[in-house]
């Protein structure tokens, strides 16, 4: 490009800042913004899925609705990638061209999720007013000719706003755009030219579609109420009423959060730019994360087919599984005909258990309450949690496949934290998809033995957590005290060792706990337990026996691996740090230190949530049993999920391999 008076002709490439004013922070915002994403990404593909697999869903309303969830898809992707590479990797430059072609996709979806919205209001107001002729109405051909009005309005209306600055603006002041993303006022405003036809022309394409719809919507809607209202029956009100409630949510979030971005824009001078930014960015993340949550949450059909997939893919095959485990265990053909032919005790239930002074003996089932106290909103409490989960299994999987594409990361320091991600995996997989159960689709009951199992899953992976932070903390020390020998010492052969002796070390000492109660405790006071997974102490306080053993072992095993690991983590980082703070240069200190910091970060995190877990859970008898549970899961699922995080943003050898990977993709 060629530069006169301090103008730009046709720049080849421009540079988006990110949020203006906020730039050292936006690192951590990109953080709720990927997990929106990821949210909009996978709640809008099970929405797609749910309704394409169940022909019952093949009607106007849900064929809209896979509209508007392939819509989200595409508006959210054309957005977020490029501005996480901007807030995390710093690639923040844009050809001219994908500017306009990102610009064109954002306007284009946009005003056709607002067409969209309008289809759905008239399927409403006929569904409503003329129940009678509704199938007449909407037909499979009209449905098909709206979808391609609403898709063709949009693209012929926004591509002329693209034209006049492809042709008219030849100049600009300068190449850097004041914005996370490119918005069509965020670019015409760097024209050193005239830009009024442009202003024109983009305030006549937000009329033409967000205007037109919102006219229409809102005078569809006017008779839909009048009807409603006028019905004799408060049921019948009630009915029809709750079908349109999701519409209105959905459109009340999308359009004020449009009018809000769009008047602050325009005028709202006064307003810091990053509350522009901030707004616009909202504005098209916002109900793409928000539709599949309303939608899926608040439509009987979709939560019922959601319910029943959950059931077939997740539920069946769990239960199938610990039935072969229990009839392997315990029983043999002959005893399960007699079982069938004459059953031991009378219940209207569909599994029987012998009961003793009210005491259950060998309990088959258990039930798991969730989070005692909050029963009512644990739906809504399971958003953040799966979004943990999202993140925890994204970001180890990534690490993971950093560490084994690239042979410069063969090194003892990542081998551990390959380790280290494959246990947060396999410790949140554990947990979270039971409690997703008990928490969304109000599956509480889970077997005796896959009880036990899941108890000794969470408990080993908790103490290989716990054994592989020890050992990243000791190659910390062989590598800052002793440089010259790391190598030698932490070997190939050494590194498979400690790996074997983490994981052989938890088998070991979390297994006589699950005997115990197997072999021991016979009867219990009641088969509920008030948690929201399998927790050893939870599941120990509900036998009528006495428990002293129990109790000491859980404790025995919790201090020969938690205390144990501690002193000697804690050891060593007194000996690193003395030898840090005795090296001559500041620079040599702080490049030491900065080897250690992300394990400071994950071993402080991991431990203290641990203590105030355990303590709490033990001692704690005047806290409210709400917030052990809620202590109990954090500590579960706050590491899985901040690791990746922490090692991914601070370990500068895995953020470049990120990159690498990204870019390489991209240019290939």
């Amino acid at each position: 490009m060629s530069s006169s008076n301090i103008t730009v002709f046709r720049p080849l490439v421009l540079t988006l800042v990110g949020i203006p004013g906020l730039e050292p922070v936006q690192c951590w915002i990109g953080i709720p913004f990927c997990v929106m994403y990821l949210i909009a990404i996978t709640g809008n593909s099970l929405l797609l899925t749910t309704i394409k697999s169940e022909r019952s869903l093949h009607e106007p309303m849900y064929i809209f609705l896979c509209m508007l969830g392939f819509t989200d898809i595409v508006l959210a992707t054309s957005i977020v990638p490029k501005m996480l590479a901007i807030f995390w990797f710093h690639k923040s430059e844009v050809y001219f061209d994908s500017c306009l072609f990102q610009m064109w996709l954002i306007h284009t979806f946009q005003g056709i999720e607002s067409g969209i919205l309008l289809a759905m209001a008239l399927d409403r107001y006929t569904a409503i007013c003329y129940p009678l002729r509704h199938a007449t109405i909407f037909t499979h051909q009209l449905v098909i000719q709206i979808g391609a009005v609403v898709t063709c309005r949009p693209a012929v209306v926004v591509t002329p706003c693209l034209i006049l600055i492809k042709c008219r603006l030849k100049f600009y002041h300068a190449t850097v755009v004041s914005h996370s993303y490119c918005e069509h006022m965020a670019v015409v405003k760097l024209a050193a030219e005239d830009t009024r036809l442009n202003k024109v022309c983009g305030l006549f394409a937000a009329f033409t579609v967000a205007g037109f719809d919102l006219i229409f919507i809102t005078l569809t809607y006017i008779p839909i109420l009048a009807t409603v209202f006028h019905l004799p029956q408060k049921k019948a009100r009630f009915k029809a009423l709750d079908t349109c409630i999701t519409h209105i949510c959905v459109f009340l979030q999308f359009y004020l959060l449009a009018f809000f971005s769009f008047f602050t824009h325009r005028f709202g001078s006064h307003i810091p730019p990053y509350i522009h930014i901030l707004l616009s960015t909202i504005y098209v993340l916002v109900p793409p994360f928000l539709n599949p949550l309303v939608y899926g949450l608040k439509t009987k059909q979709i939560r019922n087919h959601a319910v029943k997939m959950f059931i077939l893919v997740v539920y069946i095959p769990i239960i199938d599984l610990t039935m072969v485990y229990r009839f392997w265990q315990h029983l043999s053909p002959i005893e399960i005909q007699e079982e069938t032919a004459t059953p031991l005790f009378d219940s209207t239930d569909q599994i029987t258990m012998l009961t003793i002074n009210g005491s259950v003996f060998l309990p088959s089932i258990l039930t798991l309450v969730g989070i005692p106290g909050l029963e009512k909103v644990q739906c809504w409490i399971g958003i953040p949690f799966s979004v943990m989960y999202l993140i925890a299994v994204i970001g180890n999987s990534l690490i993971l496949a950093i560490i084994k594409s690239e042979n410069s990361l063969h090194k003892p320091m990542y081998i551990f934290l390959a380790m280290l991600g494959a246990t947060d995996i396999a410790l949140s997989t554990c947990i979270l998809p039971k409690m997703l159960g008990i928490f969304w689709f109000n599956l509480p009951d889970i077997y005796f033995e896959a009880c036990l199992l899941q108890m000794w899953l969470i408990h080993s992976f908790q103490a290989i957590e716990s054994g592989v932070l020890l050992a990243m903390a000791l190659d910390r020390y062989v590598a800052i005290c002793d440089p010259l020998r790391h190598a030698t010492i932490f070997s190939q052969q050494l590194l498979t060792h400690i790996g074997t002796g983490v994981t052989l070390r938890s088998a070991v000492l979390t297994t006589p706990s699950i005997l115990l109660i197997k072999c021991r405790l016979k009867l219990y006071k009641t088969t509920i337990i008030s948690h929201s997974y399998c927790e050893h102490m939870a599941l120990v306080k509900l036998a009528v026996e006495d428990i002293r053993v129990n109790k000491t072992y859980g404790l025995f095993v919790a201090f020969a691996i938690l205390g144990f690991d501690i002193i000697f983590i804690t050891l060593s980082y007194v000996r690193i740090f003395i030898t840090v703070f005795q090296l001559p240069q500041k620079e040599a200190r702080f490049k030491a230190f900065n080897t250690c910091i992300a394990h400071i970060c994950v071993f402080l995190q991991f431990y203290l949530l641990a203590f105030f877990s355990f303590f709490t859970h033990r001692f704690g008898s005047h806290i409210p049993p709400y917030v052990h549970i809620l202590l109990s899961n954090l500590y579960l699922l706050a590491p899985p999920f901040l690791n990746p995080i922490v090692y991914g943003i601070k370990t500068k050898q895995i953020r470049d391999h990120a990159i690498k990977m990204l870019f390489s993709k991209k240019a290939s």
